[in-house]
């Protein structure tokens, strides 16, 4: 009985350690530009692990970068229902909503981004892809979201206003720069 326990456990531990290296791939593989070489690493790797979430964001990015909208926004929600804390799959689902280039689902991404944000899950880049997709009223909603849910803490409003405006010269300096 107990070669068979072992050798499970030594399965799953190659399967980690084969994970790793298929993500090792596919990360070098997407900083080199090359997105459908690394969607396949991550693939691998995603069959190694299938419960690694943040495996599930990285094809997301790869499959975005391919214009592959729709299965990236798979892959966004598998992350998120994987680990609903982890930022990135609100990210990469907002981004490939966006993606779509309908005016419906830029409002969808708007919306999730408003939701993640007002769940308690606050991060810069969430409130940036907010100001990208629904421009400056997007730190409104924000700011209206905090006060009607009893949130009077001076320093958060303030803050969102920083951030967004940090965002916000980001996201047009980035847009006069041709990206």
């Amino acid at each position: 009985n107990y070669g068979a326990s072992h050798c499970s456990t030594a399965t799953a531990a190659y399967s980690m350690g084969d994970s790793e290296t298929h993500k090792a791939a596919g990360n070098a593989h997407f900083k080199a530009g090359d997105y459908l070489k690394a969607a396949a690493a991550y693939t691998k790797a995603i069959k190694a692990a299938p419960e690694n979430h943040v495996l599930y964001s990285n094809r997301a990015q790869a499959f975005l970068k391919l214009n592959k909208v729709s299965k990236a926004l798979d892959d966004a929600d598998k992350c998120i229902e994987l680990d609903p804390t982890f930022v990135k799959g609100y990210h990469r689902k907002a981004s490939a909503l966006h993606a779509c280039g309908e005016a419906a689902k830029s409002e969808e991404a708007a919306q999730l981004l408003l939701s993640v944000i007002g769940s308690g899950i606050d991060d810069k880049e969430l409130l940036r892809l907010g100001v990208q997709i629904k421009g400056r009223q997007f730190v409104e909603l924000v700011d209206a979201q905090r006060k009607k849910s009893g949130e009077k803490d001076a320093d958060k409003s303030n803050d969102a206003e920083t951030k967004a405006g940090a965002a916000s010269g980001a996201a047009t300096k980035e847009r006069s720069d041709g990206g």
